[in-house]
């Protein structure tokens, strides 16, 4: 056990070492529509931006379900377009398929966020497990401050994909997340975070320095006797 964590500690040191990292800028904005008690749709609109400009862009729409109190599933459809290392922008197909795990203690909130993506077609000759088939598990937590505006998150994501052609899993990616999430009451949210996006057993990759601001609308369903609580989760991005 003494083994395991000491060898989880020691993985950002590794991954740091191997690469080196750039900074970039992400944004996102969507609304959120919630059909009735069990059942919602939303729509974002995401950008990625460094230093030689625009270089993610991508359309998602999404089904979510409630389950239960504790477990939601949902399925995403996403539009990607990323700029290759030729400078053209290519684009490709995804279907994410996510389950949500809830959990409340006292004034803290707990989630963990299991995804399995899947491609239509690869976008580079090298894996990227960013955009190519992988599962995504993202513990996460959040604590709901008396009497304030301000929810402090944070987050620690691990990528799982097929290496350079070889049979199996491993894992390639850590997507560490500390962040500010402004609640009002009404329909508006914004979050502003960091991210360390680290790649594992990848040397020369580039790690990503990144600053986050996302807003969402909810659109209010009249039929709706009673205001659900919101889910302030860290988020798949």
């Amino acid at each position: 056990m003494r083994t395991l964590v000491l060898s989880l500690l020691l993985i950002p040191l590794v991954g740091w070492s191997q690469n080196s990292t750039v900074f970039q800028v992400w944004n996102e904005a969507g609304v959120g529509y919630k059909i009735n008690k069990k059942q919602s749709l939303g729509f974002d609109l995401s950008t990625r931006h460094d230093a030689n400009g625009l270089q993610t862009v991508f359309p998602q729409v999404s089904y979510k379900y409630k389950l239960s109190k504790l477990i939601r599933p949902s399925i995403d459809y996403r539009y990607i377009g990323r700029v290759t290392d030729e400078g053209n922008f290519t684009f490709q197909h995804r279907i994410n398929a996510n389950v949500q795990l809830n959990s409340k203690i006292e004034r803290f909130q707990l989630s963990l966020k299991g995804r399995y993506q899947f491609t239509t077609s690869r976008i580079a000759e090298n894996f990227e497990p960013e955009f190519d088939e992988a599962f995504r598990v993202k513990p996460s937590v959040s604590y709901d401050i008396k009497k304030s505006i301000l929810i402090p998150t944070a987050s620690l994501e691990f990528f799982t994909g097929p290496m350079n052609g070889q049979q199996g899993y491993h894992l390639n990616r850590l997507r560490w997340r500390a962040g500010i999430a402004f609640e009002w009451d009404g329909p508006h949210s914004f979050e502003l975070a960091y991210q360390y996006d680290q790649r594992i057993n990848s040397p020369g990759a580039l790690n990503r320095a990144i600053l986050n601001l996302s807003y969402s609308y909810s659109i209010k369903n009249n039929n709706s006797k009673k205001k659900d609580s919101k889910q302030r989760n860290t988020k798949f991005l």
